[in-house]
This record gives C-alpha cells, sequence and structure tokens, in this order.
C-alpha cells in the first residue's frame, strides 16, 4: 500500500491541495474552512434537531424542522468533498491511523440517524405525540453522541499521525 500512497502523496493535485504550488498557498485552509463550515451546519442543525426531539424548546414544532434536512445533506456533501481533498493530501497521515477509521464508522453512523430521524421523526404521517416515544429519544441522543464523538475524533486525528508524509516521521 505504501508505494500507492507515495503516488498519491505527489500527484499534482495532492500537491495543489498542500498549497505546495505557487499561488496555491490558501488551498489548505479554504479546504480546512469549508470542512469545518460544513461540520458546523451538519453537527449543528442535527443536534438541533436531536435536541427538540428530547423535549428541549418543546413549544417549536418538531415537522417544520424538516425544512432543515436538505441543508444537512448539503453540508454533508461539502465535507464528502473537502475531506477527500484531505484525504488526497496526506493519505499515509490518515490511512495508517486507526483513528481514522473510528471517524469513518462515525460518519456512516451520524449520516445514518440523520437520514433515519428525518425519514421517520421529521416526515412521518401521525402526529407528533405519535412519534416522540423512548425510541425517537434513543436516536436523538445515538446521534448527539456520535457528533460529538465524531468531532473529537476528527479534532484527535491531528494529534496522533505517525508520518506526515510517507517515510517522513513525525516530530512529536
Amino acid at each position: 500500500m505504501d508505494p500507492f500512497l507515495g503516488w498519491i502523496e505527489t500527484s499534482a493535485l495532492a500537491t495543489w491541495v498542500r498549497g505546495e504550488s505557487v499561488g496555491t498557498e490558501f488551498v489548505f485552509p479554504i479546504i480546512v474552512t469549508l470542512h469545518t463550515i460544513g461540520m458546523g451546519f451538519l453537527a449543528g442543525g442535527s443536534t438541533a434537531i436531536d435536541l427538540r426531539i428530547l423535549g428541549i424548546a418543546s413549544n417549536i414544532p418538531l415537522k417544520p424542522m424538516a425544512r432543515f434536512v436538505p441543508l444537512l445533506w448539503l453540508a454533508f456533501a461539502v465535507n464528502a468533498v473537502s475531506g477527500i481533498l484531505l484525504l488526497i493530501a496526506y493519505p499515509t497521515k490518515a490511512l495508517t491511523n486507526p483513528l481514522f477509521y473510528v471517524k469513518m464508522a462515525l460518519v456512516a453512523l451520524g449520516i445514518g440517524l440523520v437520514y433515519r430521524i428525518g425519514a421517520t421523526l421529521l416526515r412521518a404521517p401521525e402526529p407528533e405525540e405519535k412519534t416522540m416515544g423512548n425510541g425517537a429519544k434513543l436516536l436523538a441522543l445515538g446521534s448527539l453522541a456520535g457528533w460529538i464523538a465524531l468531532i473529537a475524533a476528527g479534532r484527535y486525528l491531528a494529534y496522533t499521525h505517525k508520518w506526515e508524509l510517507l517515510g517522513v516521521p513525525a516530530i512529536l
């Protein structure tokens, strides 16, 4: 796998993302910023819905919150594209770190719960009182825990790698 990762790391796209070409020094910070904004909308919007399901701001009806689901999917698309670009920039750093795979599992969990909550609770034909049982609250709690763990795992990735580039040891 190392030759493949080395090939990716030396590709024109990877060096462009890392800002190693003249005039591209702001590409990496822009991609990281887009990734952060996307996560803010995705995790933040999902958290608002989860907290409403758990009973916070119960005077706000749940059904109209379904209008935010397309925004959550747009934020996920921004995160998917920016995340792939960040992975291309430093594939060895990510793909040799077990925490990266934990993060990817948490992404799958979070997106699965966004879909499930959107499909079963926000678009359910039954009145709100019938959809807000213990199962709904467990989904919301799982979603909140998943987003917290995902954000933490993403941040820890910056500090738990062994190699920054193939064959270049980390300072830590």
